[in-house]
Formats: C-alpha cells, sequence, structure tokens
C-alpha cells in the first residue's frame, strides 16, 4: 500500500465511526433514559379526574368507585401493604378492553408505588377475600360483560410514614384524563 491509499482509508474509517457516532451516541442516550421519560409520560401531561371515596366516575367503558384503601403494617420492618379495593360497572366493554390498565399509589407528597406482582402474605391472612379479587390489568373478556360489576384489588408496599393515599388508574385510550380515586 502506497501512503496515500493508507490515507484514504483512515479517513474513511474516520467518516464511518463520525456517522456510527451521530447515530449510536442519541441510541444510548434513549436507551438509557426510556424508563425515565416513561415514567414522565406516566406522571405528566395528563387531566387528574379526582374522586372522592364512595363517589363513582365514569371513565373509559366503565363507572369507577373506590371501595377500600387498607394499611396493614409488616411488623416491625417500617413498611406497610397498602390494600386499595375498587370497582368496576362496565358500560362499553370493548373501550374498557381496549388497553391495558395501568395503575400506581400516589401519596401526599407526589410519591409513586407500582403494584406488586403477587398478593403479599398479610392480605392472604388479614383479608382473604380481597386475596382473590382481579387486578386491574387482569380483567378476562369473561368477567367484563355490560351491565356487570367486576371488584378489583391491587396490593402495595410502603414505607409505614406514607399519608394522602390516592390510586391512580390510567387507560390509554381514555387520555389525556387519569382517574384518581381517594
Amino acid at each position: 500500500m502506497t501512503v496515500p491509499e493508507l490515507q484514504a482509508g483512515e479517513r474513511r474509517r474516520y467518516w464511518l465511526s463520525l456517522a456510527a457516532l451521530v447515530v449510536v451516541l442519541p441510541a444510548a442516550v434513549l436507551a438509557h433514559t426510556w424508563g425515565s421519560l416513561t415514567q414522565w409520560w406516566a406522571n405528566n401531561g395528563r387531566d387528574p379526574i379526582n374522586v372522592e371515596r364512595g363517589a363513582a366516575q365514569r371513565y373509559a367503558g366503565a363507572e369507577w368507585r373506590m371501595t377500600g384503601l387498607s394499611v396493614l403494617p409488616i411488623g416491625s420492618t417500617g413498611r406497610s401493604v397498602v390494600l386499595a379495593e375498587f370497582e368496576a360497572r362496565i358500560e362499553d366493554p370493548a373501550v374498557l378492553m381496549e388497553s391495558p390498565c395501568v395503575v400506581a399509589l400516589t401519596d401526599a407528597g407526589g410519591r409513586r408505588w407500582q403494584p406488586r406482582f403477587t398478593v403479599h402474605r398479610i392480605v392472604r391472612e388479614q383479608r382473604p377475600e380481597a386475596a382473590e379479587k382481579p387486578n386491574c390489568g387482569g380483567l378476562t373478556p369473561e368477567q367484563v360483560q355490560a351491565g356487570a360489576t367486576v371488584k378489583m384489588a391491587e396490593t402495595f408496599v410502603v414505607p409505614a410514614d406514607v399519608d394522602g393515599l390516592a390510586l391512580s388508574l390510567i387507560k390509554p385510550n381514555a387520555l389525556p384524563g387519569n382517574l384518581v380515586l381517594r
């Protein structure tokens, strides 16, 4: 190889590396911040519909109502299990089943907790009837019939000092609104 050919090869690698950097760097930033972006999207850009306990609100094909919000202590661990019980009287099964149900527990300070994947042992011991209820994302087409009322429950593990708890319920097909059951 002559010197000019080597320089041309180096030049080509330089420009290819620069072009790859333009593609790879934004992709890496996006991959690294994806969780933060989805959390921001879940928290912002929504119009909360506040519903006091016992009151019902139409939202995403059903009439939703909070039936109970219980704090169950877990011994001396400094944590508690929160059992949120709610129901939906189904008005339009197709709209209700159109998109997934995303729930979170919030407190007066703005902190958020995602529901547990499994029902906590304390709930099974102290509230066995609630442990058998489906969660919001686990409804089956057989349960979702027009006019039926589906009782649901979600469990969360939170610090023992939480205050002002509310259940946030989001159905993407009902944006920009999100339901806040207090």
